[in-house]
């Protein structure tokens, strides 16, 4: 017989939506003070104006939406790296004579040992216990963490499980293979990390190289930069520069951003 409500399950808890990241107040107000400290340099150094600071500091907060991507992205990575683990350890724990049901319980343990309560995956988990709970079936409550995720390897683990479930195949053994799969799968996109993370230091030294470069020359010699100030032509230039500037970081950031 499935143990019921092995832990404390927080009825509360809503489901995590992956496509969408809500930011918190202190980020907001961070985010906010990080975009004028950004765009103050930018005036300075491209424009010497307080007026294009006032112009381009709008603009810039349109970023909240590529830093609501990226946190999403790093919380999908999470998801992944924990799911590994909770697949893993329904692996052992099946193999030690578990219930499949079971065996996702006793995952929770290991998950909260490894990366505590208030993890992405410990979340998950419980809600997945509530909805067993509620008399969903297992399949259909790993089908829906798939759908809201859109992770790769959920998605195809979900599908596996509910046609082994379905057909009544040999679920440990599917189960297993599957958890040696994504290991591999997980393994290998670690290995690339590690050699991306090298290149994406490296970026990021080179985007901030050209403010260095204009600080420097206007700091040791006086009044170089004056004829690209005040004056249209000069804005136009360092206009295009900035929007050279903007595009090549953007093309750097799609090159590095290697999916496996």
């Amino acid at each position: 017989m499935t143990k019921r409500n092995p832990i404390g399950i927080d009825q509360l808890l809503p489901e995590i939506d992956y496509g969408e990241y809500v930011f918190s107040k202190k980020e907001i107000t961070l985010h906010i003070l990080s975009c004028a400290l950004f765009t103050a340099m930018v005036s300075w150094i491209f424009y010497d104006s307080v007026i294009a600071w006032i112009f381009l500091m709008p603009l810039s907060l349109f970023s909240f939406r590529e830093q609501g991507k990226i946190q999403c992205q790093r919380r999908k990575r999470r998801l992944e790296i924990e799911f590994r683990e909770v697949i893993l350890s329904v692996s052992s724990n099946l193999q030690a004579g578990y219930s499949v049901e079971n065996a996702f319980q006793e995952s929770y343990k290991d998950i909260v040992l490894l990366y505590g309560k208030d993890s992405v995956m410990a979340v998950e988990l419980q809600l997945l216990f509530r909805k067993l709970n509620n008399n969903e079936q297992l399949e259909y409550a790993l089908s829906n963490l798939a759908k809201r995720s859109n992770v790769q390897d959920i998605r195809d683990f979900a599908d596996i499980f509910q046609i082994a479930k379905r057909g009544g195949g040999d679920m440990r053994g599917i189960i297993t293979n599957t958890a040696e799969i994504i290991a591999d799968k997980q393994e290998i996109r670690r290995e690339i990390e590690t050699v991306v993370t090298e290149k994406k230091l490296e970026q990021q030294i080179m985007r901030y190289i050209p403010f260095f470069i204009i600080f420097y020359i206007s700091l040791t010699t006086k009044g170089y930069f004056e004829c690209l100030y005040h004056n249209i032509s000069g804005w136009i230039l360092m206009t295009g520069a900035l929007i050279v500037y903007v595009v090549a970081c953007r093309i750097s950031d799609k090159i590095l951003n290697i999916e496996v």
